[in-house]
């Protein structure tokens, strides 16, 4: 009888095993099954329409209204205490940079002083990128320097270079 026991006891022993077992390859697969839905699922397609980035000049001469607007929304946002005084700056100089880089067809938006400075002239663009130039150096100041120790940074306001960039836009031809 103490045999039989051993056996019975064996026995039970693999039962446990291979309930062990099939509960860990149930789980597994439970889990193969998650990670392929959440693979599809990121991997499909954004659902949001893609954004339109028109490069011609013609284009960013005519629709000036929507520059002035993004220029405005900024100064505005800004008075009513939205964007600290660096991120209107900041922001005020994307817009001169993406304007240029619309109207030129060449992306301007990362290029330093001198690189605009570097960029060949025509006739079409030396007025422009002189602006751009003025204007990215004006906004320079008020934008990185300590305003304590550097009085154009100090007296620059957020309207005021709201106006040059607005000017840019304007003058650009």
């Amino acid at each position: 009888m103490l045999f039989l026991a051993e056996d019975d006891l064996v026995i039970k022993d693999q039962i446990h095993l291979e309930n062990g077992l099939a509960v860990v390859i149930a789980v597994c697969l439970l889990l193969a099954v998650v990670l392929v839905a959440l693979v599809v699922w990121l991997a499909r397609p954004s659902r949001k329409p893609a954004k339109i980035v028109n490069r011609g000049r013609h284009d960013a001469l005519a629709g000036k209204t929507v520059w002035h607007q993004r220029i405005d929304d900024v100064v505005s946002r800004h008075a009513r205490g939205e964007l600290e005084r660096e991120e209107a700056f900041a922001q005020l100089a994307a817009i001169a940079r993406d304007f240029a880089s619309t109207a030129t067809g060449t992306d301007v938006r990362n290029q330093t002083l001198t690189d605009i400075e570097e960029t060949p002239r025509t006739t079409g663009n030396q007025q422009g990128l002189t602006l751009l130039r003025q204007t990215i150096e004006a906004l320079y100041p008020p934008e990185f320097a300590d305003a304590e120790r550097n009085h154009i940074a100090r007296q620059a306001t957020v309207e005021q270079a709201g106006e040059w960039v607005a000017n840019l836009v304007e003058r650009w031809r």
